[in-house]
């Protein structure tokens, strides 16, 4: 297949690119910046520089033709920003027979507002939920600090606050695109989780993010398995009808595991899941394909290091 990657240059790219090429498909790399800046574009079979997305109407203009040009079955954009603008012209390449490998329009609709996400599931006794409120429509409690500020539908920690005192949280610019959460105390959880909507099959790998950069991308990181988190990604990928892969992001603490967030994109470590023995990239395209997504493996609890090994390109 001939499949159309964005953002090479995100987290993600470089095992995207390689598990697709590997499974003997033809990619299409594009980003906002020249190829000569991306070791990624090397790995591609093809590239292209892409505009802007935030230009909406000249960027999808741009992958349309791109994709004629390049004979594209499958769209797959890296990034959260690419999918909002895929995704409000989903019938422009549906209708050219181009698979978009991005969740379906009701899903995404509640995954990318956080405060949507938190109201479908603030009243399900299956998910504990952190108390949220939205600025400008709810009333906010007067000892809601410490807290923590965020955009409604923000991305890699973009435009995200902590706030540990009065002080700090009346200097915050707040508007009505943000939310407001009390801070709990917990270790963050990552769950890569795909599910193949037609069957109903779905697997997960958790990790617990023991050192992340400051946009929540994690660097040392524990593998681990537990039945009750399963039960519970699950439960939350049914109930949002989630085809594909995803990652959830949770706090954990001895309450349970408190939901912050539903990715509709690979996450940064997805290469935690591929080293330790899931393949979630060509099980998240079988899922948009009509085939069969891995089977479940058991899981070995153990510690995965990502490392960053200096390499340099010249380009003449």
């Amino acid at each position: 297949m001939n499949i159309l990657v964005t953002a090479i240059g995100s987290f993600s790219a470089m095992s995207v690119i390689e598990t697709l090429r590997r499974d003997g498909n033809y990619v299409v790399g594009c980003d906002i910046y020249p190829a000569e800046w991306h070791l990624e574009s090397l790995r591609c079979n093809a590239f292209y520089q892409a505009p802007l997305a935030t230009n909406r109407s000249v960027y999808i203009e741009f992958l349309l033709n791109t994709c004629q040009k390049e004979h594209i079955d499958i769209l797959l954009p890296l990034t959260d920003l690419e999918i909002d603008v895929i995704n409000e012209s989903r019938e422009k390449f549906i209708s050219k027979n181009i698979i978009l490998a991005i969740p379906g329009k009701d899903a995404l609709m509640i995954v990318r507002n956080k405060y949507l996400l938190y109201d479908i599931f603030s009243d399900d006794k299956l998910v504990p939920s952190i108390p949220t409120f939205r600025y400008g429509v709810d009333e906010i409690p007067m000892d809601i600090v410490p807290c923590v500020a965020k955009p409604l539908d923000g991305r890699s920690s973009e435009g995200l606050y902590r706030c540990f005192t009065d002080e700090e949280y009346s200097k915050t610019l707040l508007n009505e695109r943000y939310i407001i959460q009390r801070m709990i105390p917990g270790n963050v959880i990552t769950v890569d989780y795909v599910r193949d909507a037609l069957s109903g099959e779905s697997f997960c790998v958790p990790r617990e993010e023991l050192l992340r950069t400051k946009n929540g991308a994690g660097i040392s990181v524990r593998i681990f398995r537990d039945a009750k988190l399963d039960r519970l990604v699950s439960h939350i990928g049914e109930k949002l009808g989630i085809n594909g892969c995803v990652n959830m992001e949770f706090i954990k603490n001895d309450n349970g595991y408190f939901l912050i967030d539903v990715n509709p994109r690979f996450s940064a470590g997805i290469a935690f899941s591929l080293t330790m023995g899931y393949d979630m990239i060509t099980s998240h395209i079988n899922c948009h394909t009509g085939k069969k997504i891995q089977p479940k493996i058991s899981i070995r609890e153990q510690i995965i290091v990502k490392s960053y090994v200096e390499t340099t390109t010249q380009y003449f």
